[in-house]
């Protein structure tokens, strides 16, 4: 969809989807928040910077709101691994992944064998028990209430690492969703006592029973200009009609028992309905806590999926992420309308834990380089290729993440040295790879203080998400607007992140609070920059950062000090 278009949807389909967003008076000059009673961190999960500005011009809602304060549209999360859970550890830690410890959604974990998922709980049998014992840092939330009795911190999201790795160490609540059941939480991310869980079960069968006696719109109608952007796409093997509401969606309320199908629920998470849900649980959770209300400042984090199940299931080039876009736009508008009525002082940044791109088959029409790799398949003739060249009977690489690639052949270092050689040499060959380093590569790429994020080498890149007990042994950076995966059937990711190219790390950093004054600026800034400024607000030391402390006001007052 080009810029024109986007502009036009917006400005046709705002009316009929938004919510009317604070509007306050602004003016130039206008001096740093005062300490606020609450702040809230947003993120949007998969909202590039190149997203944010292609619809800029026609957000009417919540987005509107908050690009109105200080805006920095190209923000950056600096580091290669541009997934969900690294990207949300930087939000409010003010680390990079290679001090978080979050280097991926999931990692190979050499001594066990098997794939460690990044908030699972080490030594739990139970798959369902989830905590930030991966986390290597605290959070904001956990630095405001080591500086104030009687601070409080709550995380929530659609997904459980958002949520864990925003909420840190010690959060009173953390939140997220789980299919069938509603919103949870587990004893090893927070309070999980029966004065919580019985709270939640209350508000989930409210939820539910509300949904089964008006069966929620999952996909709302398309405007005009959405509506012409409908046509039938083929990504890898399958073909979507493009319609809205998509095919896999469409009648699932019509079944009598729908809230119990799984067609519901994995549908819900790929729609717009699946943020409206987790805002008015947001209320509740501000509501029911008083938060802004007690005696110190409270931090809240709120964690939006839809956007992430919408890109990677449609892409974001079609009719479905216009409509996403403007019930995301609506949604952030009701929440912020909500925060207003609180009559407390607040602060609000919106940022994302990473971009994204468009499926290669769409994106290929504005980029002639685009294209799909069936990425298992790679790996596979990656592995073939070492195993002839060294006579191996078994597969020597793990490459669940074709950009990050294991080297699993015991303590045998010799071996070790053999494989690593052979898989790079092979690699070099192969069109798709641009550039390859090895652990040792990687852990030299240090980057020197004050390096602005838009000037990292690509190696530096790989640096800023790299842990030497749980990262790869060989880091490859693919062709720029590749899509990883080949589609087979209905609901199979279509399009991506998780490259270290701009698309993937360049996301919008919004800070907003009542009396802002709008102030849109060019500087790289980092995601990692928001939690010491944010504690600056809040007038509380931090730990050790990445980041540092940004100046929001134009007045004489100072959020930094000094």
């Amino acid at each position: 969809m080009d810029a024109m278009r986007a502009t036009n949807f917006i400005a046709t389909a705002a009316s009929a989807l938004l919510f009317s967003a604070p509007a306050l008076a602004q003016s130039a000059g206008t001096p740093a928040p005062e300490k606020p009673k609450l702040i809230v961190a947003i993120s949007v999960d998969q909202f590039s910077s190149e997203l944010y500005r292609r619809y800029l011009a026609g957000y009417t809602g919540g987005l509107r709101t908050l690009s109105d304060g200080v805006a920095y549209p190209v923000g950056y999360q600096s580091h290669a691994a541009t997934e969900t859970c690294p990207g949300h550890s930087t939000i409010l830690s003010g680390r990079h992944p290679a001090a978080t410890g979050i280097i991926a959604n999931s990692w190979f974990d050499l001594k066990t064998g098997s794939a460690i998922y990044c908030v699972a709980t080490p030594g739990s049998s139970d798959p369902n028990a989830r905590g930030p014992q991966n986390l290597h840092v605290t959070t904001l939330g956990d630095w405001v209430k080591a500086a104030e009795p009687g601070a409080r911190s709550y995380a929530l999201s659609g997904k459980d690492r958002a949520a864990i790795t925003m909420g840190g160490q010690h959060p009173d609540g953390a939140y997220w969703w789980v299919d069938g059941v509603g919103f949870t939480t587990s004893t090893f991310a927070g309070p999980a006592g029966p004065a919580v869980t019985t709270a939640l079960k209350r508000y989930d069968t409210a939820l539910f029973a509300r949904w089964k006696a008006a069966p929620p719109v999952i996909w709302p109608a398309a405007s005009p200009t959405c509506a012409a952007l409908e046509k039938p796409e083929t990504f890898g093997k399958i073909t979507l009609s493009g319609a809205i509401p998509p095919d896999l969606a469409a009648h699932v309320e019509e079944n009598p028992a729908f809230l119990e199908t799984t067609d519901f629920q994995d549908n819900l998470r790929a729609s717009p309905l699946f943020d409206q849900a987790l805002e008015a649980f947001a209320e509740n959770v501000v509501t029911a806590h008083h938060l802004g209300h007690g005696p110190a400042t409270d931090v809240l984090a709120v964690s939006f999926s839809a956007n992430d199940y919408v890109g990677h299931r449609y892409g974001n080039g079609g009719p479905e992420m216009c409509v996403q876009q403007a019930a995301l736009d609506a949604t952030l508008g009701k929440f912020l309308t909500f925060l207003g009525s609180q009559n407390i002082p607040f602060v609000v940044v919106m940022t994302a834990d990473h971009g994204g791109t468009d499926a290669a088959e769409r994106e290929h029409r504005h980029d002639a380089d685009a294209s799909r790799l069936d990425s298992a398949a790679f790996v596979g003739r990656l592995n073939k290729a070492v195993e002839g060249t060294l006579n191996l009977s078994y597969e020597p690489i793990v490459g669940d993440d074709p950009q990050q690639l294991y080297v699993n052949v015991g303590p045998d270092a010799d071996l070790h040295a053999k494989v690593q050689a052979a898989a790079i040499a092979w690699l070099k060959k192969q069109p798709e790879v641009r550039d390859i380093f090895t652990r040792a590569e990687v852990e030299a790429a240090v980057v020197p203080p004050h390096t602005p994020p838009d000037k990292l080498s690509m190696d530096q890149r790989f640096h800023e998400s790299y842990d030497p007990t749980r990262s790869g042994d060989i880091a490859v950076a693919y062709a720029p607007r590749t899509s990883f995966g080949m589609p087979r059937g209905p609901g199979d990711v279509v399009a991506g992140h998780g490259s270290p190219w701009d698309y993937d790390r360049q996301v919008p950093i919004l800070f907003w609070w009542p009396g802002a004054a709008k102030d849109t600026r060019t500087a790289p800034i980092e995601t990692v920059d928001i939690a010491p400024t944010l504690a600056g607000v809040a007038k509380v030391p931090t730990p050790v950062v990445d980041g540092v402390c940004l100046e929001l006001g134009g007045g004489a007052a100072k959020n930094c000090g000094g």
